[in-house]
């Protein structure tokens, strides 16, 4: 299982997906053994099928309870020394946005996205954007979304 505190996890629509996927592997592990008891005891081919499949639904059940619980577990977004509009610069250049590209976004001058970044390096200590984002991550400060 991966170490909780090197993923930091805000996302609150992946527990509520994860809780579904546990819900229907558990509705089909007890489907599976509804169908162990139904089948006829001479259809073997059947019933191993079934045996089967009930027991790769209890492994994926297990494996999903085991991740929900490293989730409940896992921190989110620590407090930043950023302003919100910082966060929010900081954000999209993680993202790989150019200052221009930020800038429209934001409906900012590229001025002020440069007054920001240099704002952030100043309270990180970073000289880059790279640098800046990467440590943002790295305390929990900054969530990058695939």
């Amino acid at each position: 299982m991966p170490q909780a505190e090197n993923h930091p996890v805000s996302d609150t629509s992946l527990s509520k997906r994860l809780t579904v996927l546990i819900d229907t592997l558990s509705l089909l592990t007890d489907q599976a053994r509804a169908y162990e008891r139904a089948l006829p005891t001479d259809n073997y081919p059947a019933r191993m099928a079934v045996a089967a499949l009930g027991e790769l639904a209890r492994q994926a059940l297990a494996e999903g309870q085991d991740f929900q619980e490293w989730l409940a577990a896992a921190p989110t977004t620590a407090e930043h020394p950023f302003s919100p509009r910082e966060h929010q610069v900081l954000t999209l250049a993680a993202q790989g946005l150019t200052n221009k590209e930020i800038a429209y976004r934001l409906e900012i001058s590229d001025r002020t996205v440069q007054f920001h970044m240099n704002s952030i390096f100043n309270k990180t200590g970073t000289a880059s954007r790279t640098e800046a984002a990467t440590l943002a991550w790295q305390q929990g400060w900054l969530i990058i979304d695939d």
